[in-house]
């Protein structure tokens, strides 16, 4: 096998209070929605953005040309009439409608595309995987080089059986240095609580952002002083490797 084209530190880190604004148009009949952008891919298409729905906002029936992912950072948004809390979570499956979302006194979402977001076509409905409370997924414990790490927890919300791509949810203990390394595919981390650096220079608390693009060795003096909480996303299988 030919060897991957490693990269030193290319991740990218920032609050994301700081992140670049935008819009997304969900079609007709529906309210444009206000975005900070996390991340682009190369072709410029949004990945990951965080959005503020305002109070009465609301979305039906419109299409999505691939999966959108969402966790309820703050507020309270409602999705086909059931509640989606603070800590809630759903996939919307590619080729399907976005269906009722919407949100009464407002909400703050991190919302995930499979592909560029396009939701001009009316398309059928289909079941959404549904998470009312995240922390209800069945937590592991990691095991790394193989080595259990305990005080760490692992929670899978959701896996795209056709590539591998996974969604979680992790809590980590403190640590230090866990030592370079890197992944095949891209990595995106969200801070929703704690504290955890990927490096001696930069600190991730409630609200930051980190991307690992794929190849790109990472991970110098990884820490955590005192334990965090953490979304943690993929667009494809991910493996650990030791660089």
């Amino acid at each position: 096998m030919t060897a991957p084209d490693l990269q030193h530190d290319i991740s990218v880190c920032f609050d994301s209070l700081n992140a670049p604004r935008d819009r997304i148009d969900f079609g007709s009949g529906s309210m444009p929605l206000a975005v900070r952008v996390l991340r682009r891919t190369d072709d410029q298409a949004l990945r990951s953005v965080i959005a503020d729905l305002p109070a009465g906002w609301r979305v039906t029936g419109t299409g999505s040309t691939g999966h959108v992912q969402g966790y309820v950072l703050d507020g309270t948004a409602s999705l086909d009439g059931r509640a989606l809390p603070s800590g809630g979570f759903f996939v919307q499956h590619g080729g399907t409608g976005l269906r009722n979302l919407t949100t009464q006194g407002g909400a703050q979402l991190l919302l995930i595309f499979d592909g560029a977001p396009d939701f001009s076509a009316k398309v059928p409905t289909a079941p959404v995987v549904f998470l009312a409370n995240a922390l209800e997924v069945e937590a592991i414990t990691p095991v790394v080089n193989g080595l259990s790490k305990e005080g760490f927890s692992r929670r899978v919300l959701w896996k795209d059986a056709a590539n591998g791509a996974d969604t979680r949810l992790l809590q980590v203990a403190r640590f230090e240095g866990m030592g370079p390394s890197w992944h095949p595919v891209h990595e995106e981390i969200f801070c929703l609580s704690g504290d955890i650096g990927p490096d001696d220079r930069r600190l991730m608390k409630p609200g930051w952002y980190l991307h690992n693009p794929a190849f790109g060795i990472h991970g110098y003096r990884e820490h955590s002083h005192g334990g965090a909480t953490i979304l943690e996303w993929h667009d494809g299988e991910w493996s650990l490797n030791p660089a």
